[in-house]
């Protein structure tokens, strides 16, 4: 399959909608829940997966609080699929899960991550404001990648690039708002349990204003550090480097942030422990585009994705052959959008040698609804 697999979903309720989302996706919610299994009980993670569902349900007290309509969805997923509601919860908080128990990384292991880069209106050639993600983690997870296009009528309809089963990874809503993630490789700044990062994901991008979503990030009781890049189509870009105990700004510099896996605001520039490709990735995205900025075009961030330096610890991340199959980690697509025009493309694997598709709004009369906000 050289695409991304576009699922729609519809209901009046996040039950209904998960439900819906669970019955199209039941097989291949299934697979992905047979490989993460296999992952775990493999010795790959530490723990066994039994192990890793009791983990998970530590987590509950704080979605109750956060988001209970979230964990509705997680219940209308099983219900649609047939998968445990344990197992859903586990899925959607894998990253914290694998970090708590995760292995220490060797002198030869570099962490899984990805790379971003939001680049505002006066820095591209047609005005617009672009966010850009590559999607670097264990290639196996490439088996579960899809598209989901949520229709609602209690806010602006959804498109998310996700894995199949989970509430989102990365995306954009009709109102303008879209979000890119890197996790970020720093131990210090942990807490034992909190919002999974998926969550934080998904309600952030619920929301039908800027400063909504943007609230959404700081008022989570995140237990992870994670990078959130943050657009909106009235031509604004910020980043945040979200600690279990505050949060970092990082504002454009030339109309551009670029991010990858270590954090680079000034308080904590100079603590890193973080391996390997993090430490330039970031760097190369800028060296291809600072010299274009005013001009630069979506081709343009494409071929910045395209990067090669370090391999095959680069932008385009390629899986390492030195590694066990199951250890290997690879870009498993790069999603471009186009805030401004609320237009995404989504290309499946490495950009380097995979087409991109364009997915189109299922209701694109519905993005009328939420000019006058964009402008405001």
């Amino acid at each position: 399959m050289t695409e991304m697999l576009l699922f729609t979903v519809r209901g009046a309720t996040h039950r209904e909608r998960g439900a819906d989302y669970g019955r199209q996706c039941r097989e291949l919610i299934h697979g992905v829940l047979e490989r993460y299994i296999a992952f775990f009980n493999g010795g790959h993670a530490a723990v066994s997966w039994d192990d890793a569902r009791e983990i998970s349900k530590q987590f509950l007290p704080f979605l109750q609080r956060y988001s209970p309509e979230l964990l509705e969805e997680l219940e209308g997923i099983a219900q649609g699929s047939g998968a445990s509601f344990d197992d859903l919860l586990t899925l959607n908080s894998r990253s914290e899960t694998m970090t708590l128990v995760k292995r220490p990384a060797s002198d030869e292991e570099e962490l899984d991550g990805c790379s971003s880069v939001a680049v505002l209106p006066d820095a591209m050639g047609d005005g617009h404001t672009l966010l850009a993600q590559n999607w670097d983690t264990y290639s196996w997870q490439e088996y579960g990648t899809i598209i989901l296009q949520v229709l609602r009528d209690d806010g602006p309809d959804l498109m998310l690039v996700t894995e199949a089963g989970q509430l989102a990874r990365y995306g954009m809503n009709q109102a303008g708002v879209a979000l890119g993630v890197n996790s970020l490789h720093k131990t210090f700044n942990t807490k034992v349990f909190g919002i999974p990062s998926v969550f934080v994901r998904r309600k952030f991008l619920e929301q039908d204003r800027y400063v909504d979503a943007v609230n959404k990030i700081f008022g989570a009781d995140s237990m992870l550090p994670m990078y959130y890049a943050a657009a909106y189509a009235g031509g604004d870009a910020m980043g945040f480097e979200k600690l279990a105990r505050g949060h970092l700004v990082l504002y454009p510099e030339n109309g551009l942030i670029a991010h990858s896996n270590h954090l680079k605001h000034p308080k904590y520039a100079y603590q890193v422990d973080a391996l390997g490709g993090t430490l330039y990735r970031d760097r190369r995205i800028l060296r291809h585009l600072t010299p274009k900025v005013g001009q630069i075009t979506r081709e343009d961030v494409i071929i910045a994705f395209q990067d090669h330096f370090g391999y095959p610890f680069c932008v385009c991340r390629h899986g390492d052959e030195r590694k066990k199959e199951l250890d290997k980690i690879s870009t498993l697509g790069c999603i471009l959008m186009d805030v401004t025009d609320k237009r995404m493309w989504v290309c499946k694997g490495t950009p380097c040698c995979s087409p991109f598709r364009e997915y189109a709004w299922r209701r694109p009369d519905k993005l009328a609804q939420w000019q006058d906000i964009v402008l405001w």
